[in-house]
């Protein structure tokens, strides 16, 4: 099982190095092999996903998205397909969709900044720019400790807790 596992893992880096190179065929015909071997294996699916997208395909990455999602897709994938699905909704213009789903993984991972990145993001595409702004300044100001605002976190906050209030 645990070859199964390492081959596995070893043709989904070796799709997405074909995508860095830019042989889009080849990589895409690299994880329709696996959705063809592995039809009920979420990382198939997922990994098929993410070719398509990283191709700008976002259009057809959607379904594939969702078959990873129906199937169970877990572990380490699972915020990734968040920010992946979240980000191609967005890029398609189903902006709500998009929020809808990356508060979904907000509540899974309260604390994953790409996810949270993301989400303002779609806020933003949906035309909510101070719910963008605020999550983007909680997130600046929970890692303050990293940034350097020079000094400015306390005048930050003020101006969070007004955008926040504006939203109420």
């Amino acid at each position: 099982m645990a070859d199964v596992h390492a081959e596995f893992d070893r043709e989904i880096a070796r799709s997405q190095a074909l995508n860095q190179e830019e042989r889009w065929d080849d990589a895409l015909a690299v994880v329709a092999a696996l959705v063809e071997r592995y039809p009920e294996e979420p990382r198939a699916h997922f990994a098929y996903a993410g070719v398509l997208d990283f191709q700008g395909r976002e259009a057809e990455a959607v379904a594939p998205y969702r078959r990873a999602q129906e199937l169970g897709l877990s572990g380490d994938d699972l915020p990734r397909f968040y920010v992946q699905l979240g980000s191609t909704l967005r890029n398609v213009g189903e902006a709500w969709e998009a929020v809808h789903l990356l508060e979904e993984g907000r509540q899974v991972f309260p604390e994953h900044a790409a996810i949270r990145v993301f989400h303002a993001l779609a806020l933003a595409s949906a035309e909510c720019g101070n719910e963008a702004a605020v999550e983007l300044l909680d997130l600046i100001l929970a890692n303050a400790a990293a940034i350097d605002l020079d000094g400015y976190e306390r005048a930050l906050r003020q101006y969070t807790d007004v955008l926040r209030a504006g939203l109420e």
